[in-house]
């Protein structure tokens, strides 16, 4: 293509939009890390699209349907391996991303609901990888569900839809799947249209006098996405996503998918009343930042201290989670 045909090309596109200016200090990597988490997004949902037309969402044969993909699809069993591996690198991205915003102070004013609305996306990442956990019906699967039961009795009302009789024409997998494949990933898509608008709009918490068009930021942009996406593909190979035996409902020796454990880490200490009370602690902590932290002040380092406190809270936990013997909490005091 020549370049006269390019620039008609571009022009039709309107690609000529991409060279807004933006802070010269955006193009370093740590103010990636968003971008970054929507291209593992973006696998995730391509592989998702994939696996959904193998995938059997009644509670009889879903984990059949999986032993099939697994058995008789080599090609359809590595993007299973690719969709899981996607999920930790999305949910391992937004967490270094809010970090980096949080660190830099990149919530205040007028960027408070651009904060929101990232910490909504992690809401919904996290009960996306907690719908996708259940669908494979195995013995971890089966764990995971009876504490979302166990968690629904606890929340009272709120939690009904959580509930297996809530809807008795539908089991309650197959509402989780219609979650996981519709309206999570709906939501999703709303919440991130949002903060990309706000993005467009208010700019990335970029200091510095020195500007750049941000058609230079989707340069190493790529780069970096290509990096990912290629380890993605080579963890898959290696490690490839486990299936357990089918599940068996009363029992409970199994640990959940490493984004739980801190929460498992709560109900070993807590019992079970810890699966509710440690999200509620971040998402608060999380939802006040951005009041808490409007200028310099005391209560501006008691939200940093606090912050970096439960970061470091919650990483110790995983750990600690991961290391700890199995424990079962299903038959703990409500």
């Amino acid at each position: 293509m020549n370049r006269k045909s390019a620039g008609g090309v571009a022009e039709r596109l309107a690609l000529d939009a991409l060279d807004y200016p933006i802070p010269a200090r955006a193009n370093r990597w740590d103010f990636m890390l968003g971008a970054l988490t929507l291209a593992a997004l973006s696998v995730l949902t391509l592989t998702g699209i994939v696996l959904t037309q193998y995938y059997n969402p009644a509670p009889l044969g879903a984990h059949d349907s999986i032993r099939y993909i697994i058995t008789q699809l080599p090609f359809a069993t590595w993007l299973r391996d690719i969709h899981v591996w996607s999920a930790s690198a999305a949910l391992i991205l937004v967490f270094a991303h809010l970090a980096a915003v949080f660190w830099r102070r990149g919530f205040r004013s007028p960027r408070e609901v651009l904060w929101w609305s990232g910490v909504l996306l992690l809401t919904l990442l996290f009960g996306l990888a907690f719908t996708g956990t259940v669908l494979r019906a195995d013995q971890e699967a089966v764990e995971a569900m009876a504490h979302a039961v166990a968690g629904a009795q606890l929340a009272g009302p709120a939690g009904a839809p959580f509930l297996p009789g809530f809807t008795p024409s539908s089991p309650i997998l197959t509402r989780m799947y219609g979650l996981h494949v519709s309206v999570l990933p709906l939501a999703l898509v709303g919440i991130l249209a949002l903060h990309l608008w706000l993005i467009r709009h208010l700019g990335v918490s970029a200091t510095g006098e020195a500007r750049a068009a941000f058609r230079t930021h989707l340069r190493p942009l790529g780069g970096f996405a290509l990096v990912l996406v290629a380890a993605v593909g080579a963890l898959s190979l290696a490690w490839p996503a486990s299936l357990l035996q089918p599940g068996v409902e009363g029992f409970e020796i199994t640990k959940p998918f490493w984004p739980f454990l801190w929460i498992y880490a709560t109900e070993n200490l807590f019992g079970m009343a810890g699966m509710l009370v440690a999200p509620s602690v971040l998402f608060g902590f999380l939802a006040l930042v951005p009041l808490t932290d409007r200028a310099d002040g005391i209560l501006a380092r008691i939200t940093r201290i606090a912050g970096i406190v439960l970061f470091g809270l919650m990483i110790a936990a995983i750990v600690y989670a991961a290391l700890a013997p199995a424990q079962s909490h299903l038959n703990m005091p409500m």
